[in-house]
């Protein structure tokens, strides 16, 4: 069983490190990193251009109460959601949801004058649905047509962590939801970072065992992963096998080039999860209490997101290309001047 864990450490070794002329550029002493000093170095740089996003969204949820008759929701067809509602507050309670949505992104300019730094990031991650609405299931799981909730937007709130540690608001310029990619421009005095300045790997023709290293910010702390390539079943994307976690959408992507060049060459967009319902009761109960039968009344089904570790879905390069070039006269409205690598 030895053998083969000796082939592989070998493997993994000979990808991550390669060769500069006759000098190896990785380090074998135990203990110490497997990446060259010129990968470090490389590393180190684009590590400059990366931030951190904390996205508050507020909604405000509107829970329809329903007439019911012999176990049956009555079908009404002047009431606004096909039911008949209680009589009680019009049939409609009211109450209000905070939450905040944690990633990366890039910063690919930076106007000196104006303090100015566009960023490039996940949409889902700055730009919310407007509305969301909850039905009820029937008994195998499905969706009825018999609406339970709806949650509206009522406020965003970009705000972007950088080099100072500081939050900085930015405003939404450019978003393309089907392909998950905006830009957001934030004014600030606030130092974020530096603009990219290595390649973009637009053309460049990722494949099976490419290895990428990644960079996120899960629980607001700038982390970086690296993964092997794979296809992915979704048109304009590609997967790898990384360790990732909620706070990595919106993070770059970048690969070694044959002259030790990390180029970008995707973003971070989304992990395979699946959910978690449970039943909590209100938050005023301590830990340990004793339910009674008038607490029962209080409980609700609460939904959690659990993402699946080892696989996570990037946006291809070629799909990034083709959206900077379709808001490229966005930008030029808002005075906006990227370096021309970002549109050939």
């Amino acid at each position: 069983m030895k053998q083969p864990a000796k082939i592989l450490f070998v493997l993994v070794l000979y990808v991550l490190t390669g060769c500069a002329g006759n000098e190896p550029i990785h380090q074998t002493m135990p203990g110490v990193s497997l990446l060259s000093p010129e990968i470090k170095k490389e590393l180190r740089t684009v590590e400059q251009s990366i931030v951190g996003l904390d996205t508050e969204i507020k909604y405000e949820i509107q829970r329809f109460e329903y007439i019911i008759e012999n176990d049956q929701f009555i079908p009404d067809s002047d009431s606004p959601v096909g039911y008949k509602l209680s009589s009680s507050n019009n049939g409609v309670s009211i109450e209000s949801e905070s939450r905040t949505l944690k990633g990366g992104g890039l910063i690919i300019d930076i106007d000196l004058n104006r303090k100015g730094y566009c960023i490039l990031t996940s949409s889902h991650l700055v730009s919310p649905p407007d509305t969301v609405d909850v039905y009820y299931q029937d008994e195998s799981g499905k969706p009825t047509d018999v609406l339970f909730a709806r949650h509206v937007l009522r406020k965003t709130t970009i705000a972007v962590r950088g080099r100072s540690n500081w939050l900085s608001n930015g405003n939404l310029i450019a978003d393309d939801k089907a392909n998950d990619i905006a830009i957001i421009y934030v004014e600030t005095d606030n130092a974020l970072g530096n603009a990219f300045g290595n390649p973009i790997g637009y053309d460049m023709n990722l494949d099976w065992g490419d290895w990428v290293f990644l960079f996120g910010y899960p629980n607001g702390i700038k982390q970086m992963s690296g993964g092997w390539i794979s296809k992915s079943p979704y048109p304009g994307t590609f997967a790898i096998d990384a360790a990732i976690r909620f706070g990595f959408s919106g993070g770059p992507l970048f690969v070694l080039t044959s002259d030790h060049k990390l180029a970008y060459v995707g973003m971070i967009k989304s992990a395979p999860r699946r959910t978690l319902d449970y039943i909590t009761p209100g938050s005023e109960m301590p830990i340990g209490y004793m339910l009674n039968e008038e607490d029962f009344y209080a409980l609700k089904v609460t939904r959690e997101n659990l993402v699946e570790y080892g696989t996570a879905y990037c946006v291809a390069p070629k799909t990034i290309r083709r959206f900077m070039r379709k808001y490229r006269d966005t930008l030029v409205e808002k005075h906006i001047v990227l370096d021309p690598k970002y549109f050939d």
